[in-house]
């Protein structure tokens, strides 16, 4: 019989200590997130120049894509801490963000850390957690966003459905 404290309790179990956060990315490519239901895309401004998003409550995080980046000369940071993105191309493990990024929605200022990425081909993705803190609410059937502004108000964005290639 093993008593607390004393030599014969057993040891609980380690696990070990990540180096890295895990995230999800389920769309990279235009052609995958045109199959969507659970989407919306749209043109807003980042960094004051138009830009098309991908509003994607199944992704974890926001993500922006390298040349995207580069194409608008946005600085970029390494990250405190890697992660690991799961996407349907396989595990993608970026290492720079772009900090503090601008967003306006309809004339409403928004902030976001975006994660840069060298295969994504959709220049911005807006995932799950700045739709949270947004009180973000995707209803694809309309093609809207409805979202909270830093001040507590609600607004409607009401994007576009994109529809496939001929």
């Amino acid at each position: 019989m093993s008593r607390r404290g004393t030599s014969q309790e057993p040891c609980p179990k380690k696990y070990p200590i990540r180096d890295y956060v895990n995230g999800r990315l389920n769309h990279v490519d235009l052609c995958t997130a045109r199959e969507a239901q659970n989407v919306v895309f749209g043109s807003i401004l980042v960094n004051s120049t138009p830009i098309i998003v991908l509003f994607d409550s199944g992704s974890s995080h926001s993500f922006i894509s390298n040349k995207c980046v580069a194409d608008h000369k946005m600085p970029m940071l390494g990250m405190k801490k890697p992660i690991l993105v799961k996407s349907l191309r396989g595990k993608i493990r970026p290492t720079r963000m772009c900090p503090k990024v601008s967003l306006d929605i309809k004339g409403v200022n928004f902030e976001v850390n975006l994660i840069a990425l060298e295969s994504l081909e959709i220049d911005v993705v807006l995932g799950r957690g700045w739709l949270t803190a947004c009180h973000g609410k995707i209803d694809s059937t309309q093609h809207s966003v409805s979202l909270t502004t830093p001040s507590g108000d609600r607004f409607v964005y009401e994007g576009t459905q994109p529809h496939a290639k001929d």
